[in-house]
């Protein structure tokens, strides 16, 4: 392909900004100019970079990795802990304030005022484990899979895009911590329609552009990590090539 402002010819449409224009080129022009730009700019990289996004095979994969982890880290603490039997011992107490409710209730309040940091620790444990994408663009799951955020146009994702993506995926975890905290009801049931969303937004992978609820807000995608090497080096090849 050949750019219509370099007249150099490229191997492919990933080396262009728009259907005729290379990315060098783009980068070159005047701002008013490429703000005229910026919306066929944007689906055109958008169209040029779903074929080398993960599936929702991977994806899922990835995400069950992290969970399984997740889960048995929390069993374990618990188990360790004592919390599973103090949770069997308040679930055989609340039998006995069957016939009376005010006490039933002080009796929750109680157990939950006293247990907050077994309830905020899964949020926690979440928060922290999850750091690693909005630092590095990768978890545990994705790294073991191959997989790796970044921009939506193979692009090197922004530590911005990566923690809003980080927040909105731990939107859920954020509310729980707070509820953990306050005891308030109104987090409790931020915690749970959060929680849907993102979960239902996972989903969303499996649309024609392999994006997920996060995705989509942050404009990042998840790629394969090789294929992100490959098409770094070729670019560099390719700016080296014409004297960038």
């Amino acid at each position: 392909m050949i750019c219509e402002k370099c007249n150099n010819d490229y191997p492919s449409t990933y080396y262009f900004a728009t259907p005729t224009i290379c990315k060098s080129c783009y980068e070159k022009l005047p701002e008013e100019e490429k703000q005229s730009l910026s919306k066929l700019v944007q689906v055109y990289s958008n169209e040029q970079t779903i074929q080398f996004r993960a599936t929702f095979g991977k994806r899922l994969l990835a995400a069950l990795v992290d969970t399984l982890i997740l889960v048995v880290i929390i069993l374990a603490v618990y188990k360790i802990s004592g919390f599973f039997d103090s949770q069997m011992e308040y679930f055989q107490s609340l039998k006995e304030y069957a016939t009376d409710p005010e006490a039933m209730k002080e009796y929750q309040e109680q157990y939950l005022r006293s247990n907050r940091i077994y309830f905020a620790f899964p949020a926690i444990l979440y928060l922290i484990y999850f750091l690693s994408e909005a630092f590095y663009g990768v978890s545990l799951g994705k790294y073991l899979l191959g997989l790796k955020i970044a921009k939506f146009n193979t692009e090197p994702a922004e530590k911005k895009q990566l923690w809003i993506r980080y927040l909105v995926k731990n939107s859920a975890n954020i509310m729980m911590l707070f509820w953990a905290v306050t005891l308030f009801s109104f987090f409790n049931i931020l915690n749970t329609i959060l929680g849907l969303a993102v979960f239902f937004g996972f989903l969303l992978i499996l649309g024609s552009n392999r994006q997920n609820l996060q995705d989509i807000i942050a404009k990042t995608a998840v790629f394969k990590t090789d294929v992100l090497d490959e098409l770094s080096y070729n670019k560099n090849v390719s700016q080296t090539n014409i004297g960038i």
